[in-house]
């Protein structure tokens, strides 16, 4: 049986792990296209982005003088148009925040400033082309511009946080209760990020957090800032992300979150030295920034405004830019693919241990190269028989002509499962297909097993449980493809052992973990159960080894 600490949040964490694990790919720049009328050049101009029907929505921002239009961009169609709603609209501003209610299909509108500051809550409904206070000014937070704001979705809140008004900077963070309209003060005691405005925040929902970057703190500590912090949206704690290289110091910059890699992408901004046009990524789950070179890139520039598009990329609205107000919509995204799929065998690895091929029957394997598959990342949905299935977004994989489950394809990665047929096989003739486009074959070299170690583990007391693909067959059979859910778990038919920072371990339990394709799942006690921090692991399936530093959790 399982050992009694391995959860299904466990299971879930960990499928996820093998599954999405993806390469930064290779993105540009571009401009899209516009035809007819657009915008006025302006800076503040909030955007936000529909996704079911393509579509980027502007409101606001100052050109000449603070304003109110509201204008749809159509992805489609390369057209912005201008909204003419009825109703009376929302008061001239900028230095406010936008947002997409997708669960109501509305825009939700929050502060900024014109003559005097705002506090006030409008809906735009899509549907009725209307605008509707929601929340009336006073009702909630202090009124301010240049705060942070993100839909939590998943609680069916808009959270804002942060500011400025002319009676300073604020530290504080509310909640919206978009069923209700009633404001709540989520501001916890202990720390928090310094009072601060002109900087932006975005929601990671896979991290279960709003990261908060940057800004000015002017009469309270640095303007520029540099700093990230993340509020976690179950505790409403801060804590501050630190290590690392960063990017330079920011104010007034453009920031939005890949879903789809999971991704902060951070862009220009006002620094120390003026406007930048610096380009960086933030990964959440190595808490690591990156930055991202091209040749060329865009104007340095400050104020402008920007959204993530799923299927898309990043898009950012207008700024400050060749000292003048721009109107552009820049696109940063993948570029095109190669016609045709292109790896090296050198370029397959065990998607565990990230250790070179052979392959073995059953093991979860990763292949890097170009034109592999869609340029965004998607993860499989099992069939309706509940397996893994052979295509993704027309993406497939032949292993001598036999159909691998595919967990993950993207342009530069294929996630994959090898066929149990192939057992007793010592070459395998692999090729991929995407969109009708195949590649090279790749002769690659099989055996019976080949196993390769996940990082993380997890530690229960004085036991730990890791996991591991590459172990062979299974006894009962176990069917390529298909998700284990049986109560009597499948056994590696190849002998086990497990050698722990040297020492021999003791093995409770060792079978194939449940709700995975491929997965060996070992609970084993510790030789030194006092002991903290990486451990050494080898395991041995059936003569074949391997050696790898684990991390518990």
């Amino acid at each position: 049986m399982l050992f009694p600490g391995y959860t299904s949040r466990m299971r879930h964490l960990f499928f996820l792990a093998f599954t999405t694990l993806a390469t930064a790919q290779q993105l540009t720049w571009r401009e899209l296209p516009t035809a007819g009328e657009a915008p006025t050049g302006r800076v503040d101009g909030a955007i936000a982005y529909d996704e079911r029907d393509k579509r980027i929505y502007m409101f606001g921002g100052r050109d000449t003088r603070p304003v109110n239009d509201l204008w749809a961009y159509s992805i489609d169609a390369g057209r912005w148009t201008q909204l003419r709603p009825s109703g009376g609209p929302p008061a001239a501003r900028f230095g406010h925040t936008l947002l997409f209610d997708a669960q109501r299909r509305r825009l939700l509108l929050f502060g900024g400033q014109a003559g005097g500051f705002f506090s006030d809550t409008w809906s735009y409904d899509i549907a009725r082309n209307t605008w509707q206070q929601v929340a009336p000014g006073g009702s909630g937070p202090n009124e301010r511009y240049g705060h942070s704001a993100v839909l939590d979705a998943a609680r069916d809140r808009m959270i804002i946080s942060h500011g400025f008004t002319d009676e300073g900077r604020f530290d504080d963070t509310w909640a919206l209760n978009l069923s209700t309209n009633r404001w709540q003060d989520i501001s916890p005691s202990g720390d928090r990020p310094l009072r601060r405005c002109l900087h932006h925040a975005v929601l990671d929902t896979e991290g279960n957090q709003m990261l908060l970057y940057g800004g000015c703190a002017s009469g309270f500590g640095p303007c520029p800032l540099g700093d990230l912090w993340s509020f976690d949206l179950t505790t409403h704690r801060w804590s501050e992300k630190t290590g690392g290289p960063k990017p330079p110091e920011r104010q007034w910059y453009g920031m939005g979150f890949d879903t789809t890699r999971r991704r902060l992408i951070l862009f220009g901004g006002s620094g120390d030295t003026g406007n930048l046009n610096d380009t960086w990524e933030y990964d959440p789950a190595r808490l690591q920034w990156i930055q991202m070179r091209f040749s060329p890139a865009p104007a340095a520039r400050s104020r402008h405004e920007a959204v993530f598009a799923p299927g898309l990329g990043a898009v950012f609205f207008g700024g400050n830019a060749n000292g003048g107000l721009s109107n552009q919509l820049l696109l940063i995204a993948s570029e095109p693919a190669p016609s045709a799929p292109r790896f090296s065998s050198l370029a397959v690895l065990n998607a565990f241990s990230g250790n070179p091929v052979p392959l073995a029957p059953g093991a979860i394997i990763s292949i890097y190269g170009e034109a592999l598959g869609p340029s965004f990342g998607t993860s499989a949905t099992l069939d309706p028989n509940g397996n893994l299935p052979t295509s993704i977004a027309g993406a497939s994989l032949s292993i001598n002509g036999i159909s691998a489950p595919l967990l993950y394809a993207q342009s530069t990665q294929l996630n994959f499962q090898v066929p149990y047929e192939l057992a007793g096989a010592t070459q395998a003739e692999t090729i991929v297909t995407y969109n009708g486009q195949r590649s090279t074959p790749a002769i690659l070299p099989i055996q019976q097993h080949s196993p390769g170690i996940h990082p993380t583990a997890f530690r229960i007391g004085d036991v730990i449980v890791m996991f591991a693909t590459g172990a062979g067959p299974f006894t009962p059979n176990i069917a390529t493809g298909a998700l284990v859910t049986t109560t009597n778990l499948p056994v590696p038919v190849a002998a086990v052992e497990l050698m722990l920072s040297g020492q021999r371990a003791a093995i409770d339990f060792i079978g194939h973990a449940p709700q995975t394709a491929g997965v060996l799942q070992i609970n084993a006690r510790l030789p030194d159960p006092t002991a903290n921090g990486p451990i050494e692991a080898t395991l041995t399936i059936g003569g074949s080894s391997t050696t790898s530093t684990i991390t518990p959790r």
